[in-house]
């Protein structure tokens, strides 16, 4: 395989990993109703102490 070869398939790899790495993300903190609830307390306990 040569350098362009490479870079051919990283390219092409790049952007579909990062929206699949993306979406695992927004599911694991949003995808549940109890874990949406535990991340979101912090936002509201800090807008109180404002």
């Amino acid at each position: 395989m040569t350098e362009v070869d490479l870079l051919i398939i990283y390219k092409s790899f790049r952007l579909p990993l990062l929206m699949i790495a993306m979406g695992f993300i927004t599911w694991y903190t949003y995808g549940s109703k109890k874990r949406r609830d535990r991340i979101e307390e912090a936002k509201f306990r800090m807008l109180e102490e404002d």
